[in-house]
């Protein structure tokens, strides 16, 4: 599990109410979208490299694609653009 570099609250699954946690903690994978999105996980930036990578990839491919897809959708966009 990646590790928290900030504090950060969530609501883990089973639970009801929102656990905090501390910088340095593991982050539950349930919890990891929302944690990257705060900039709370350790290494977000290589992330948004590969993201930033993957949408220039699309662009000379003319693919079209949303800048809020998440890494996933944007390599099966790309590997499904390639195929054709």
């Amino acid at each position: 599990m990646p590790k928290l570099i900030k504090a950060f609250r969530g609501v883990p699954k089973g639970a009801i109410y929102p656990v905090a946690y501390e910088a340095g903690q593991d982050c539950p994978p349930e919890l990891e979208a929302g944690a990257r999105e705060l900039g709370a996980l350790e290494g977000v930036e290589e992330e948004s490299d590969e993201k930033k990578d993957l949408m220039a990839q699309l662009d000379l491919a003319q693919i079209k694609y949303d800048k809020r897809w998440g890494l996933d959708k944007l390599r099966a966009a790309l590997a499904e653009g390639q195929k054709d």
